[in-house]
């Protein structure tokens, strides 16, 4: 009875010049505002489509290109869980992917292989080692360039110390290696050979990415200098402030976003070295392949080189991922909690 009455209600409502909103009950009304509010949403993104529409040509290829290289190779995570059927020699993908037994064996053996054991710990102690020094010193040479009075030279240090960014890790190791060559080097008559010796791999590694990352590292930290504003100094000079208080209680605070931000994704990537600057150095001698091989090297060794086992590496290759997402959380949680920022 009360169902007919409120149908009948409504056009009577209507009738006399009431919205039928004001007489529904609360849940239909709010179904209805619901359902126009998302038509509204898709209507006004369908006009900014047609307005915008030259601008979606350029995006486009990116998406094809991100969904064709990014997201289609994703179906090869599944070769993770695949058993031992797995058939290297088989071409098709979808043949490797739909035959065979699933299996989580290729994960726990991870934890049982002493080179994954060695891979990790070399990689640690170079990103660590990298974190604590490679880090704070593109905030200080940031800090030092904008401490200069002449901006062009500043700007003329900056492009200086930035040009052996743009040079490949190829070029890069092949200058080390003549200035460090023990007949013919510079520097080789003094050091000796110690581009082949396992001893000194690791600082090289940290040393040769501090020489050609360091200045590029520093472009975001010198911008983040750059747009603060002048009066803040200004005031911090008439309070007697010097120029080291200035730069601790003015600049670091000042460029902290940014610190967060950097902060966070090194911290992320602790679980990468970069593939070609190690595998370049490991070339000069046949002794580190085994003793300083990190993730990145481990990974291409079994996979490109020997195709020992292609389920175990894609498991390592899933693992890495997922541990690279937990440190890029934790790094976050850090950084909020520490400095009150982070990435979200």
């Amino acid at each position: 009875m009360d169902n007919n009455l409120q149908l009948t209600e409504a056009p009577a409502a209507e009738a006399a010049g009431v919205p039928a909103e004001a007489t529904a009950p609360p849940q239909v009304t709010t179904v209805r505002q619901q359902t126009a509010e998302q038509l509204g949403f898709w209507r006004d993104q369908g006009k900014r489509a047609k307005k915008y529409w030259k601008l979606l040509l350029f995006i486009i290829p990116a998406a094809l290109f991100t969904l064709v290289f990014s997201y289609i190779p994703m179906l090869g995570v599944l070769f993770a869980f695949k058993g031992p059927e797995f058939d290297l020699t088989k071409a098709d993908v979808m043949w490797n992917l739909t035959h065979g037994s699933w299996t989580l064996t290729n994960f726990t053996h991870i934890f049982s292989d002493p080179s994954v054991g060695k891979a990790i710990a070399n990689t640690l102690i170079i990103n660590v080692i990298r974190l604590f020094l490679c880090f704070p010193l593109s905030i200080l040479i940031a800090v030092m360039l904008s401490e200069l009075k002449q901006q062009w030279l500043a700007k003329t240090v900056l492009i200086i110390i930035t040009i052996p960014n743009f040079l490949s890790w190829a070029i890069v190791i092949g200058i080390w290696s003549g200035f460090l060559d023990p007949d013919f080097g510079i520097l080789g008559k003094i050091t000796g050979h110690i581009m082949a010796d396992p001893n000194w791999f690791k600082p090289l590694v940290v040393f040769l990415s501090a020489w050609k990352g360091a200045g590029w590292g520093c472009i975001l930290f010198y911008s983040a200098i750059m747009a603060i504003d002048k009066t803040y100094y200004e005031s911090a000079t008439l309070e007697g402030a010097n120029k080291l208080q200035k730069m601790w209680y003015l600049t670091i605070p000042s460029i902290l976003p940014t610190i967060a931000l950097m902060l966070v994704l090194n911290i992320s990537g602790m679980m990468a070295v970069g593939f070609e600057q190690v595998w370049t150095m490991m070339k000069v001698s046949s002794d580190l392949f085994d003793s300083q091989m990190t993730l990145d090297t481990y990974l291409y060794n079994i996979s490109i080189i020997h195709q020992e086992d292609i389920p175990y590496a894609t498991a390592l290759g899933v693992a890495n991922g997922l541990i690279a997402l937990i440190l890029m959380l934790v790094g976050n949680a850090i950084t909020t909690k520490t400095l009150k920022r982070g990435l979200w």
